[in-house]
């Protein structure tokens, strides 16, 4: 059985080499011939500006948050492929509860394909927190397509959320390729596509969940070369939680030595004082 072409994240999904990756592409002409009808609709409505999009082709409004950004990862691209599949847990992801193979094979010129299902944990703000009722879960399901191809040492994985679709959908794409400048690091490309249907709130949202996804992928990428470290060898870098805890234990003992000196200086000083009207 041949899986039917990953989701491709926002305006990608027409760039996606599919027959290249070994995919069936899903039948969608119904869904064109559909979609024009309705751009022509609406563009008789909009003047001006839905003449042009007539004559250029369907014209969109553009829809979300894009964010796209260039990582490096201290490790040939061999061992950061192998430390893929390692990265859960680790002292970063602790927002990730479950991972599960759901599909994988190996196609005919040799490439690797596999779907994870990930169950992470989404805290909502409070103010989107009256949108929805107390007993919905919080936690979202999240589908990973990834491609890995030896040949050519590149590896791609797409990502997006299949619950709480009403409040937010993040679709992302990462593409991890030898880096040119140093063969021993791999590079990192990534995007990503933050956008939200709840009506009146639609951009509060955005600007929420792109302020959320980049602090993920930090924490992402941390828990990356966590990974890494250790594969190495190396000892892997304190997290944060354990340099605050060890900063604070650190002020603790200060402030104990600084107790017990003061209270030495003031019995000598009293001492001293006693002696003096003897």
């Amino acid at each position: 059985m041949v899986p039917a072409a990953p989701r491709t994240p926002g305006p990608a999904r027409s760039r996606l080499h599919w027959e290249g990756a070994g995919l069936r592409r899903p039948e969608v002409r119904g869904r064109r011939r559909r979609g024009r009808k309705c751009v022509r609709g609406r563009s008789r409505k909009r003047g001006a500006r839905g003449r042009a999009a007539g004559r250029g082709g369907p014209w969109r409004e553009p829809m979300g948050k894009h964010c796209a950004s260039l990582g490096l990862l201290r490790g040939p691209w061999d061992q950061v492929f192998a430390a893929f599949w390692q990265r859960y847990p680790n002292p970063y992801s602790k927002h990730v509860l479950t991972e599960d193979i759901v599909h994988r094979e190996v196609t005919a010129d040799q490439k690797l394909l596999s779907r994870r299902l990930l169950t992470k944990t989404n805290r909502m703000p409070r103010w989107a927190e009256r949108f929805f009722p107390a007993n919905v879960a919080h936690s979202v399901y999240i589908l990973e397509d990834s491609i890995v191809d030896p040949k050519n040492r590149t590896m791609t994985t797409y990502t997006w959320n299949i619950n709480h679709a009403r409040l937010m959908v993040v679709e992302e794409r990462c593409v991890y390729c030898v880096n040119p400048e140093n063969s021993s690091w791999t590079q990192v490309r990534r995007e990503a596509w933050i956008s939200s249907s709840l009506f009146g709130v639609s951009r509060a949202i955005q600007e929420f969940g792109l302020a959320r996804f980049k602090s993920n992928v930090t924490k992402s990428t941390k828990g990356f070369e966590y990974v890494l470290a250790k594969m190495q060898g190396e000892a892997p870098s304190k997290t944060l939680v354990e340099t605050a805890k060890e900063a604070t234990e650190k002020a603790k003992e200060t402030a104990l030595a600084a107790t017990e000196k003061a209270k030495d200086l003031a019995s000598k000083a009293a001492t001293k004082k006693k002696q003096q009207y003897v």
